[in-house]
């Protein structure tokens, strides 16, 4: 049975593989079904979606959506929506404005601690559609000799608690799930556990979430079967995915994980209701 990973990032938003190299990847490790996931834009799958279909790959639209709910940050994954929807692809654009304007902001709190780079050196990391992310700005940090690793960017500098951080525009939760209904589209909650509180799950269900990436290739067994309890008692739709970006040991991850056939039969299920 060939392999499934439904959460997958390319250099379209902050990935280091471009969709090509991602694609090239899945079928090196013999991957059947994967989706990419890009935050906030559906570019890196319109660009190679057709190739997914000739090297005998099924790639399924996807986009993980930043939002926020009572001031926290959670992220909505999209499967299966409408392509030409015009509420989602405004909301997408929107978000996707935000982030130049957020990043120059970011720059600026950084050169006043001496720290010395600017916007264009943060784009020669910005992959192909220009997207910029923290992730971004810590690789610039990192070429510049401010930091070893983006680890250290984030906890000195970057980071939610950092003098440089600069909140992101987010619709609300309940915002991005309708308008993922409206486009005929699978809600599914990302990586739960970094909610950290299990009472927000119950706010999203509310709203209408259909789904929840139970299988995480991050999570251990313990946390996996905590929220497939949570999800099959609530009749969510079960979801599952590496997180890949291509740094650090993402490669080993997604060279050996899959999630377990059956989340695709609930994924067709979703798709008719």
């Amino acid at each position: 049975m060939k392999k499934i990973d439904l959460h997958v990032h390319t250099n379209f938003s902050d990935g280091l593989y471009s969709p090509k190299e991602v694609i090239d990847l899945a079928k090196e490790h013999d991957y059947g079904v994967i989706a990419i996931t890009d935050h906030d834009n559906i570019g890196g799958y319109l660009h190679i979606r057709d190739y997914a279909k000739q090297v005998g790959i099924e790639l399924i639209p996807g986009v993980e959506i930043s939002t926020n709910h009572k001031g926290r940050d959670v992220h909505i994954l999209a499967y299966d929506f409408d392509l030409d929807n015009l509420e989602l692809k405004e909301l997408l654009q929107k978000i996707y404005d935000s982030r130049f304007e957020r990043a120059v902001k970011i720059i600026e709190k950084l050169n006043k601690r001496g720290i010395d780079i600017s916007i264009e050196d943060v784009q020669n990391f910005a992959g192909e559609n220009n997207y910029i992310g923290r992730p971004h700005i810590a690789r610039a940090m990192i070429e510049g000799g401010y930091c070893a690793h983006k680890y250290e960017a984030f906890e000195l500098h970057i980071g939610e608690h950092c003098y440089a951080y600069v909140p992101k525009f987010a619709p609300s939760s309940k915002k991005a799930i309708k308008t993922i209904h409206k486009a005929n589209g699978i809600s599914v909650l990302a990586h739960p556990y970094t909610l950290g509180d299990d009472r927000l799950i119950y706010d999203l269900i509310r709203y209408g979430l259909m789904g929840m990436e139970v299988f995480y290739a991050k999570c251990n067994d313990e946390t996996i079967y905590h929220y497939n309890e949570i999800a099959q008692k609530n009749y969510l739709i079960r979801t599952g995915g590496s997180d890949f970006h291509g740094d650090g040991i993402d490669l080993e991850i997604f060279g050996n994980y899959t999630a377990p056939d059956f989340i695709l039969e609930e994924m067709n299920r979703g798709e008719n209701e």
